[in-house]
Parts: C-alpha cells; sequence; structure tokens
C-alpha cells in the first residue's frame, strides 16, 4: 500500500481508535507539497533520513531520533533517503485533549524548538518496546479489553515519561537558544492555535510583551519573513492543504474556516498569494493526484 493510503486509512479511523501505530512508513502523505496535521504525531525513525522544513526552518530527520510534531505546524517534505523508515504514532483529538488535562506539567512546546530527540540504541529498544505494547493495546476491541481506554492512557503516560527521560540532556542546550528564536518558537506556537480568528501582527507581539514593530523586526531576523508576511504565508498554506486534500468543501466553507468573512475576500487573498484562484489550484491538485 503506498504511502498516501497509509495515512489516510489511519486519518479515517483515528477518532474511533484513539491512537494510531503506522509501521514501516517509507514515504510522505502524497498531498500538495506540504503535511498539516491537526494531530499531535510522534515519528520514530529507524532508517535513512529525510529533510523538510518545519515552520519554514530546516530539519534533519535521522537514524534513532523520536520527533514530536504539534498540531497544524506545517511540514514541506524537502527529501528522503532511498532506506528512509519510520514508526508513526498519532493521537485523536479527544484523546490528545485528555492527555492534555492528565499531563498538566509536560511542557510539548519545547519539542518545536527541537523537534527531534536522539536516542541511545539500548534507549531506543526500550521505547520500541512501550510502542509494541500500544500498538497491542489500540488493536485490540474493548470486548478483549474492556478498560481500553484507562491502558492507552497509562501506556502513553509511560511513554511520555520514558522520552522526558530521554531527553533532559538535550533540553539543557534548549536553554542557549537566544531570546529572538524563544520568540519564534512561541509565535508558531501561537499561530497554530489561533489562525483562524487571529490575523493581526498585533494579537502575537502583545503575547510576546513586544511592541508590533519590534516583534515584526524579530521574527525576520530569525525566519527571513517580516510578521505579516509569515502570518499569511501560513494561511495560504493551510487553504492549500484544505483545497487540494477536502474536496467536500467549497471556497466559501475553506474561507471562513481560515478566518475570512466572505468568498471574495478569500480568493483575492489566495490569488494575491499564490498566483491563482481557489477554484484553479483546486482543479490542478486534482489532476496532480489522478495522474
Amino acid at each position: 500500500m503506498d504511502s498516501g493510503r497509509v495515512f489516510e486509512e489511519a486519518f479515517r479511523t483515528l477518532e474511533k481508535k484513539e491512537v494510531a501505530v503506522i509501521r514501516n512508513v517509507h514515504g510522505f502523505p502524497e498531498r500538495d507539497m506540504h503535511i498539516i496535521s491537526p494531530y499531535l504525531t510522534l515519528l520514530i525513525c529507524h532508517s535513512g533520513s529525510s529533510r523538510a522544513l518545519y515552520d519554514m526552518q530546516e530539519v534533519v530527520f535521522r537514524p534513532n531520533e523520536v520527533a514530536m510534531v504539534l498540531p497544524n505546524h506545517i511540514i514541506s517534505p524537502i527529501e528522503r533517503s532511498p532506506d528512509y523508515s519510520t514508526t508513526i504514532i498519532m493521537h485523536s483529538l479527544a484523546f490528545e485533549q485528555e492527555m492534555t488535562r492528565r499531563r498538566m506539567t509536560h511542557d510539548r512546546n519545547k519539542f518545536h524548538k527541537l523537534p527531534a530527540c536522539l536516542l541511545t540504541d539500548e534507549e531506543m529498544g526500550q521505547y520500541m518496546q512501550a510502542v509494541e505494547l500500544l500498538e497491542i493495546i489500540s488493536n485490540a476491541p474493548v470486548s478483549r479489553f474492556p478498560h481500553r481506554h484507562d491502558m492507552l492512557l497509562s501506556q502513553t503516560d509511560i511513554m511520555t515519561e520514558m522520552l522526558d527521560a530521554f531527553r533532559r540532556e538535550l533540553d539543557e542546550n534548549t536553554k542557549a537558544l537566544s531570546h529572538h528564536n524563544v520568540v519564534f518558537n512561541d509565535f508558531c506556537n501561537l499561530l497554530a492555535t489561533h489562525y483562524r480568528e487571529q490575523h493581526e501582527v498585533a494579537f502575537y507581539a502583545e503575547k510576546a510583551h513586544l511592541t508590533t514593530r519590534h516583534f515584526s523586526v524579530v521574527i525576520k531576523e530569525v525566519v527571513g519573513l517580516s510578521a505579516s508576511d509569515y502570518i499569511e504565508q501560513y494561511l495560504a498554506t493551510q487553504a492549500k492543504n484544505l483545497l487540494s486534500s477536502r474536496p467536500d468543501l467549497s471556497v466559501l466553507q475553506i474561507g471562513e474556516h481560515l478566518g475570512y468573512a466572505d468568498a471574495s475576500s478569500f480568493c483575492r487573498f489566495f490569488k494575491r498569494l499564490t498566483g491563482m484562484t481557489p477554484n484553479d489550484f483546486r482543479q490542478r491538485s486534482a489532476l496532480h493526484v489522478g495522474s
């Protein structure tokens, strides 16, 4: 089964299963040029490597690394080696919300600063044993494990504790990040949460306790784009993803989802950023998928 179908099947059953464990993934989802998932996702690299942009900053994913991709952040794949192989774990929206309530002290935003944690061979073996048990629980029907939901929560708690322990030394290194990088990381996490209702730089600058001008200068220094340009690029990428992956949604519905008052304002924005109308982009994407 190709990578696209593997991911589609996982997305289709995830809310019912709560946790999906996908083994032997050798590629990326076949969706345009960007990957945006509403689900918290863990990636475990077994062999080979891949290179991508994560919120427009380049990252490399190597063997024995475990990476956490936070919901609604943008991954733009660049390349992968022929021997690239990963295990992927995804949490449903409801399951992740419950995990967040249970784990109030766990700072997952730190994974945006350094998404991947390098494990030793021994640590990787221990972590994969935990993954195997999670997979058994996830695939079992409730008739077999009447307390399946609680078992999934407990096993995910264990895996979270393990990953926290493995990356403590790495976390020490994050303290050396410049203030500007910290501001940018916080901005990306806020944008992934509030992009539907907050398009103005002033909102994010206020959260960073900076003037709008100073905030935009900081963002440009880190990523090469002003804060307003970065927000627009993020919204355009979200729009492309929805146009290519959600044929059931009209252009008006997609515009409303992204916070635009009407289809005209959304279409003007999209054409200014991409050079084509939303309908033209959707048709081109459909032809690309069908070819």
